[in-house]
């Protein structure tokens, strides 16, 4: 008698934090599609395995996601003993962790056949920093699929400017620049990451390099699955499509957002304190300031922002990080004087060292608006929410998002961009105005919240595309007998 084959969907997420929160997210949606016979495992190095596992723990749906650890020893490439993730390197360092995963193939080889030797039909779903899992797949003869943990148009941007490295297509004197790929998206030099304008150099070749490679191995996958949804991003889609051909499915699959009770954010005493003071502001009257897990802006960037925080007399929130170069614990010789106790002893502002409840603070009715680095996560979050956001974006594809949040969604001011010392730095009122505009717009908050029933929508039960681009994700990969269609929207899918 034939033995039956047990389907297996194997989950390879980069270990940055939105890409492993994008990830569990994906896992998370996926065993509440799929029923309990079809195996849902996530893997990575020990240290992130064991993160992984820890926060998911109290979830039921995460009861039966299984974690593989690959061995890696970080010292033998050059990195500290306790380094397996972006949240413990510099962002010049990351190339030397992109790399040294790039070494974690014959391990990754050796675990995905020991499945299919155990009669396992494997789907490897894989990021897009760690494309190379595709030589497996073909190897062991699997599926296989890239998850695009940001968006559709800065990924469609991202790619092309990476591909077109190093001989980027400027004019103008060098200060714009408009892709070969994508003729009708012009760039302008401010809206470029370091990494595009340093020049030639042994380290930036070999940054290039590794995007390179891949890209190449991208373009041999099966499918691309993206955390967006179709009718908020047509335009970035088409890029997408078009970069990848026909032979490449495209599947936006998003909004995919963390739920504010999710089990990995269960509340803490400075959570509750947080809770607690947002209690006692008024209705959408608090802005929330956050440049994301391992950005900052520059020194006298914050002495402005600071300066004009005090002018507006508004209530806030600051998710504070030091900027580059200084303690963790440091930075308050870049506020005013005093400026942090004197915002606690009015009850006007909360500076949050350290790791801040970003979705409770955004889901809270106090929190009229959000000034953001725009990485996709926050966007996300932000929109979901109804919150309109303040564009500070400061790197990689988060100028591409706020262009579309601005021009596109009507759902964003920029008020400035990058945290390069030659940036331009906004003066104070410059950013108090930008301020008052943004949390006294009631056309804007209808606007976000127009967006927020589209990605509502998306998961409808009645042609929710999201829904549909899901149940045809999972007929290319043959799993469409398990399909079992999730009846709520994947933001609370995740929630369990």
């Amino acid at each position: 008698m034939a033995t039956t084959s047990t389907k297996h969907v194997v989950l390879f997420p980069f270990p940055g934090q939105g890409h492993l929160a994008a990830f569990l997210q994906v896992a998370r949606l996926l065993r509440r599609a799929l029923p309990g016979d079809v195996k849902i495992t996530i893997v990575s190095t020990p240290r992130n395995v064991a993160a992984l596992r820890a926060s998911s723990s109290a979830s039921p749906s995460s009861s039966v996601i299984s974690f593989h650890a690959l061995p890696f020893v970080p010292a033998d490439h050059g990195l500290p003993a306790e380094c397996e993730s972006t949240s413990f390197l510099p962002p010049p360092k990351f190339l030397i962790l992109f790399e040294a995963f790039e070494s974690l193939e014959p391990a990754f080889d050796a675990y995905v056949s020991g499945l299919v030797e155990d009669k396992d039909d494997c789907v490897v779903i894989a990021d897009v920093f760690v494309a190379w899992t595709v030589r497996v797949a073909r190897r062991r003869r699997c599926e296989h699929a890239i998850l695009v943990s940001c968006g559709a148009l800065g990924t469609a941007i991202l790619h092309a400017l990476w591909k077109n490295m190093p001989a980027l297509p400027f004019h103008d004197d060098g200060q714009l620049l408009r892709l070969p790929e994508h003729p009708e998206v012009e760039l302008h030099r401010s809206q470029l990451s370091q990494a595009f304008l340093s020049g030639p150099s042994p380290g930036m070749d070999r940054v290039t390099a590794y995007l390179h490679r891949q890209i190449r191995h991208g373009y041999l996958t099966d499918a691309v699955l993206v955390n967006t949804v179709e009718e908020l991003e047509p335009t970035g889609l088409a890029m997408v499509r078009r970069t990848l051909g026909s032979k490449v499915p495209v599947w936006p699959i998003g909004a995919l957002v963390r739920d504010g009770s999710s089990p990995e954010m269960a509340p803490s005493e400075t959570d509750a304190a947080v809770m607690h003071w947002l209690d006692s502001q008024q209705k959408a009257s608090v802005l929330y300031i956050s440049f994301g897990s391992q950005n900052s802006i520059l020194p006298k960037q914050m002495m402005e922002l600071a300066t004009a925080l005090e002018s507006t007399g508004r209530p806030f929130i600051w998710a504070f990080r030091p900027p580059m170069g200084f303690d963790v614990d440091g930075g308050e010789e870049c506020l005013p004087k005093g400026f942090e106790a004197r915002a606690r002893a009015a009850s006007r502002g909360l500076l949050l060292h350290g790791w801040a409840p970003q979705v409770r603070i955004l889901a809270h009715g106090s929190t009229g608006a959000f000034l953001s680095h725009c990485g996709w996560n926050s966007v996300l979050e932000s929109l979901t929410h109804g919150v309109p956001i303040i564009g500070w974006p400061l790197s990689a594809e988060q100028f591409y998002n706020v262009t579309m949040l601005a021009e596109e969604w009507g759902a964003c001011v920029e008020l400035t961009r990058g945290n390069d010392p030659k940036s331009p730095v906004a003066e104070s009122r410059e950013v108090a105005e930008v301020i008052e505009t943004v949390m006294g717009d009631t056309a804007m908050r209808r606007r976000v919240s127009e967006v927020r029933e589209v990605m509502r929508r998306a998961w409808a039960e009645d042609g929710g595309s999201s829904r549909a681009a899901l149940g045809e994700f999972f007929t290319a990969m043959n799993l469409c007998a398990a399909y079992r269609r999730p009846r709520r929207h994947a933001a609370c899918i995740l929630a369990d």
